[in-house]
């Protein structure tokens, strides 16, 4: 072989000839990885970061991938360059779309998403983070409901199924804590409603304390004098026919309606304040007790279980009677 006049060999200009390709190659793929995590690509993130609400990246392509992550910053680095798979920058189970709906276990993390323009070769690249998330404004708060004088009162379910009926109205269920007027009738056969009224003149907001009535069917009455009670009148319909104990025909529809043979009707109480139960033959003003009043065709029982007692009204003799704890009184009709 002729060596060439002022030339390398011809192998050695080969192999040097290779060398330059591998090293073209592997600028160009350092080359394409770099211009894949271009930051003008970083995804971008809108949206406010509070529970409820849906965070969105924009757009990485028709093929993209998107991975959702959260990092707390209470306990974690949480940098905001940090690799795809960093420790503290978990991908969130299942958020791998476009949007992501924050839920109530992501409060006080950040959120970022990391994407990349197609699943073959590109890298991925993360969004700035957002928040830490905040639980928001939350619902609003519950309407300021007050007790009037003669007017309304505050009727809470407290167990099972309550009905009440407005004036003019039907029977519906009470579900929460609502003001009904005067007037309205409440079906507790079966459940126990709680009810607080108002004390003072006719309109004045003054609550007195909350009351229980059970068992029972009954109409919230209070006429507009000072401090008059809020009285429980029972209104279920008897059957009485004349004379004593004698039954009638049914009549009517509704809790109130009159049941052939329906001879008897009652009421419990539990609570103090200024309230008072209506039979038919008297009326009972609380002292702080747990009473019952049964109506029947021939009297009106009033009963007492326990605490200070109940202050009767017999509506025939116009005498009073204090009933305490163990005690019974009965009001004769007619």
């Amino acid at each position: 072989m002729e060596k060439e006049h002022g030339r390398a060999p011809r192998g050695v200009r080969l192999i040097a000839g290779l060398s330059g390709l591998i090293l073209a190659l592997t600028l160009a793929v350092a080359l394409s990885a770099t211009s894949s995590a271009d930051p003008a690509l970083k995804p971008v993130i809108s949206g406010t970061p509070v529970v409820g609400a849906t965070l969105t990246s924009s757009s990485a392509g028709d093929t993209a991938v998107y991975h959702w992550q959260r990092c707390n910053p209470a306990v974690d680095n949480c940098n905001p360059n940090a690799p795809h798979g960093d420790a503290d920058w978990p991908d969130i189970p299942g958020a791998d779309g476009q949007s992501y709906l924050i839920v109530p276990d992501d409060l006080g993390y950040l959120i970022r998403v990391r994407a990349k323009g197609t699943s073959l070769g590109e890298q991925f690249v993360p969004s700035d983070p957002v928040g830490p998330v905040t639980a928001g404004e939350g619902p609003p708060p519950p309407p300021n409901l007050a007790p009037e004088h003669g007017v309304n009162v505050l009727a809470e379910p407290v167990n099972g199924s309550v009905e009440v009926k407005t004036p003019g109205g039907t029977f519906k269920p009470l579900s929460e804590l609502s003001e009904l007027p005067v007037g309205t009738i409440f079906d507790t056969r079966g459940s126990r409603v709680k009810l607080t009224a108002a004390t003072g003149l006719l309109g004045q907001e003054t609550a007195d304390q909350p009351i229980d009535f059970y068992l029972g069917v009954f109409k919230i009455i209070q006429p507009p004098g000072l401090n008059s009670p809020a009285t429980a009148k029972l209104v279920e319909k008897l059957t009485c026919g004349k004379g004593q104990g004698k039954a009638a025909s049914a009549s009517g529809k509704g809790p109130i309606a009159t049941a052939a043979g329906k001879r008897r009707r009652k009421l419990w109480g539990s609570g103090s304040g200024g309230y008072r139960t209506a039979g038919s033959g008297s009326t009972g003003s609380v002292v702080g007790t747990t009473w019952l009043t049964l109506d029947t065709c021939a009297h009106t029982l009033t009963k007492v279980i326990d605490g200070h007692g109940v202050l009767v009204f017999d509506k025939k003799t116009k005498k009073k009677k204090l009933v305490g704890p163990g005690e019974k009184y009965f009001a004769k009709l007619g």
